[in-house]
């Protein structure tokens, strides 16, 4: 039986070796960035998940955990995957990731003696080990499955008070929540991934679209922290795409840990820098970026080398874990002196993490970014109630109110005072009509009032699209308009002979050669005008793609397209589907070499009227 703490292989390297990998480590260990984690979200929470916070805090950019999803194949303590990890590299992953889905499963018999949970607190308190689990959720009413395609369950009832649906959510809600508490009472800190890939719509939690999924998600941290007061969970927010990603976010009160669920679809080892740099920004920085699931496990040179600074890996089971990597990559994996294993762990009981002090003042959540002239942000501005020591405070009740720091620079409109939540003020639908070098102020009763970071607003005030339900033409006024105020990009929809037209004017912030990008279903197209030029430029034609991660299969790439600064282009994207779905991502690459996916609405500006591109007979329109 192997022992709870093997003797590392680096251990037994031949002294050259050994020699090499200190060499390397030294440069290794040098910070991919400096962060330092918050508080838990979960008020009042349990010092073993403050210690496991700060633990993360500290290794985040230094180090990798290596993790492994468990399967349900036991021999001597471990699963298969165990097994065969450790005797593929004489190691063991410093976390397992375990599924409560058996509780949900109607066919199954009850675990009343909590076998999983104990399976659970033998690795955390035997090997030492750090626990997550997930949710692979059976639907709680008819067909119990998972899969939207397999279940007629519909989670936008199940988020309204009184309906059966949502009697039921909150059952299983209990009921998982009373395995939990096996861990709380034995304080044991848990990485908790509910609800996971939600973006991706292809469980029924994410059917419904992005809010009543963020509703859900607040009724199950509600459920669990208050009802059944546990406070040793880390809440997990893992998306599956790499689309649509802010509008499923369920904001910075309920979320500790962002874990990219990620399987590139070429089954490449690469680091995944962009998708890691994506959320970083999307998040502002504020919240550590783990992989919550993987396919092949990254490079881990090149995860060193490009800085995607991963805070774990979590290979997922089965096949995923024996067919797509190696057995010389998983040694290598395992033996890199950046990658951090089971015996690598300290005694995280003894970690050293320091509590919130007093509320004492307001400090924005990151910078508040550029946005369209009367738009809004992709991501809302937050607003935190710290310590002296920069630590949010998730107790008390704050009412926060936004102002402009010189309000002759523009006029706010929309929400403008928010009540906290877990030491979070939110404002989501806050716009500026206009101005440059714009900055918020922030006030609330006994607390010292913050200034944000500056912004700009515009210039454009994004694009103007338009559908048509059962024509295939733009000849006729349209069916439905509306503005895209955030960025170039909608989400998910059914479609049936269905056409769009999305139009505009391109304001670009640097001259110079750009690229394009295009995704969606219906192959759209996307097209450029110079009003200098009596030639229409097609930028990009694509076929149909899946909705599914950047970047994707058959997702369109222009030539090089000369643009200069501040000059307006006309824009227009057309889009046609006969049937099934409908979406569309739009990025670029600027001269400068850096990406915004996708492209942000204050690039734009509305169209003063729609112009004929060559071999379209569209007239223009008031």
């Amino acid at each position: 039986m192997i022992q709870p703490r093997l003797q590392s292989s680096r251990s037994r390297r031949r002294p050259a070796a050994l020699l090499c990998a200190v060499a390397a480590w030294i440069v290794l260990a040098r910070p991919l960035f400096a962060f330092q984690a918050d508080t838990p979200v979960t008020p009042n929470a349990s010092p073993e998940a403050r210690r496991l916070l700060a633990f993360f805090s500290d290794i985040y950019g230094k180090r990798i955990i290596s993790g492994q999803q468990d399967g349900w194949q036991r021999t001597n303590g471990l699963s298969l995957e165990l097994n065969y990890i450790t005797n593929t590299t004489g190691e063991l992953p410093a976390l397992l990731a375990m599924d409560v889905s058996g509780y949900t499963d109607k066919s199954a018999r009850r675990d009343t003696k909590h076998q999983l949970m104990q399976h659970a607190l033998d690795w955390s308190q035997n090997r030492h080990g750090l626990v997550e689990f997930c949710w692979h959720w059976r639907a709680p009413m008819g067909e119990p499955a998972f899969y939207t395609k397999e279940t007629t369950f519909d989670i936008s009832r199940a988020v309204i008070d009184g309906t059966p649906e949502n009697a039921a959510v909150l059952q299983d809600m209990d009921m998982i929540a009373s395995e939990l508490e096996v861990m709380r009472d034995a304080h044991v800190p848990v990485l908790w991934r509910p609800l996971h890939e939600a973006n991706g719509r292809w469980f029924w939690w994410g059917a419904g679209g992005p809010e009543p999924l963020k509703k859900l998600w607040r009724m199950m941290f509600e459920n669990f922290t208050v009802k059944h007061h546990l406070n040793n969970l880390i809440w997990v927010f893992s998306p599956g795409a790499e689309t649509d990603l802010a509008d499923w976010y369920p904001g910075d009160a309920f979320v500790d840990i962002i874990g990219q669920d990620h399987y590139p679809m070429d089954g490449n080892h690469g680091p995944a820098k962009d998708v890691f740099d994506e959320l970083t920004k999307m998040t502002r920085g504020q919240k550590l970026i783990g992989l919550g699931e993987n396919g092949p496990i990254p490079d881990i040179n090149e995860v060193v080398h490009q800085k995607a600074g991963w805070l774990f890996f979590t290979t997922w089971s089965g096949s995923i874990l024996f067919e797509k990597t190696t057995p010389q990559e998983l040694r290598a994996d395992y033996d890199n002196p950046y990658v951090m294993n089971l015996a690598d762990l300290p005694d995280l009981k003894k970690y050293p993490a320091a509590r919130e002090g007093k509320a004492a003042r307001l400090e924005f959540c990151g910078a508040p970014g550029d946005v369209a002239a009367d738009g809004v942000r992709r991501m809302p501005v937050a607003v935190a109630v710290r310590d002296r020591n920069g630590r949010t405070v998730r107790e008390g009740n704050f009412s926060v109110a936004l102002t402009l720091k010189n309000p002759e620079n523009g006029k706010l409109s929309g929400g403008l005072t928010a009540e906290t939540v877990n030491g979070i003020a939110t404002f989501p639908d806050v716009q500026v009509d206009a101005g440059d070098d714009c900055q918020f102020v922030a006030t609330a009763r006994g607390l010292e009032s913050t200034v944000s970071p500056a912004f700009h607003v515009g210039p454009g005030n994004g694009l103007l699209r338009e559908w048509w339900h059962g024509r295939s033409d733009f000849s006729t006024p349209p069916d439905g308009r509306e503005i895209l105020g955030r960025a170039l990009e909608f989400p998910v929809t059914l479609a049936t002979n269905f056409s769009s037209r999305i139009s505009g004017e391109l304001i670009p912030p640097q001259s110079g050669n750009y690229k394009f990008w295009v995704a969606g279903a219906g192959a759209p197209e996307l097209w450029l005008a110079d009003d200098s030029s009596v030639e229409r430029k097609v930028v990009a034609v694509t076929s149909e793609t899946r909705y599914a991660k950047w970047p994707h299969i058959n997702e369109a790439e222009s030539g090089a397209v000369a643009l200069v600064a501040g000059k307006r282009y006309h824009i227009e994207i057309r889009q046609w589907q006969p049937g099934g779905s409908v979406q569309l991502h739009v990025r670029w690459q600027l001269p400068d070499g850096s990406e915004e996916r996708p492209i942000p609405a204050f690039r734009f500006a509305q169209p003063q009227k729609l112009i004929s591109f060559k071999g379209h007979d569209e007239s223009s329109v008031q």
